[in-house]
Formats: structure tokens, sequence, C-alpha cells
């Protein structure tokens, strides 16, 4: 039997369509990493743990109700400090703008291309070894 190996980082992914969450949540495995996902941002804010045991922020910009900036706002209140990419179909110089204030890592367009994805999370993301040094034997 193969050792399980722990994921390196948790990303929590936030975005109001539930098969792009799914489709996050496979590439996100895959790459060797834990994913959260919530279809609602309020529903991030009413977990306290959630984005706060989240190394990396995956936003949605256009969401119903809550915005991803907004929401980001709110996490950045909370002292959430993880590292943020924001994605949407909706880009625009103040969105951009906006992202930059709040300290957004990266902006991405939809659709979001995959290896621009995985370099992105590789740039903001330390490197980790795979597995724990051995135990030195005394």
């Amino acid at each position: 039997m193969a050792p399980s190996v722990q994921p390196r980082y948790t990303i929590l992914v936030v975005d109001d369509d539930p098969a792009v969450l799914a489709t996050y949540e496979r590439l996100l495995g895959r790459c060797g990493y834990k994913a959260i996902t919530r279809d609602e941002p309020v529903r991030v804010l009413d977990s306290d743990s959630t984005a706060r045991s989240a190394d990396l922020l995956i936003l949605d910009y256009k969401m119903p109700g809550m915005d991803g900036l907004t929401l980001l706002a709110r996490l950045r209140r909370l002292d959430c400090r993880a590292p943020c990419v924001l994605i949407s179909a909706y880009l625009n110089d103040e969105v951009r703008k906006n992202a930059d204030v709040l300290g957004v890592d990266r902006v991405l367009e939809k659709p979001v291309d995959v290896a621009c994805l995985r370099r992105t999370l590789a740039e903001l993301l330390p490197r980790r070894e795979e597995f724990p040094p051995e135990p030195r034997s005394a």
C-alpha cells in the first residue's frame, strides 16, 4: 500500500457556480492541494475557521449577494492574510484598481487557463518538501 501524502496547502475557492467549484476541486486535488469550496460568500464569513485555515484564496469577482472584493475586504478585517487570486469575466480598470488596493496578488480572466493557474499557485505558495525529512537516529 502506498503511503498517503498530506496535501501541501489548503486553498479556499469561492464561486457561485457548482460546476466551476467541482472543476477546481478536481484540478487542485490533482495538483496536490486540499480544496475547500463554497458557493456562497456569506458562508465563508459565517465559518470563522474556513478562511483563516486557508493558505490561499481563489475568489470569483461576480457573485450574487456579495462580490469577491467585498468578501476579501471583510476577510481582511477578520485578519485573514492569505494570498488571493481574483478570477473574473468582468474585468475593467476599476475592478483591477480595487483589487490592487485590497492586496489581491493575481487577477486572472475567465475562462482560466489551467497552466497559468498552476504557475500562479506555484509562485504564490512557497515550495515545501513532499515528504517530511527522515528522523535522525540517536
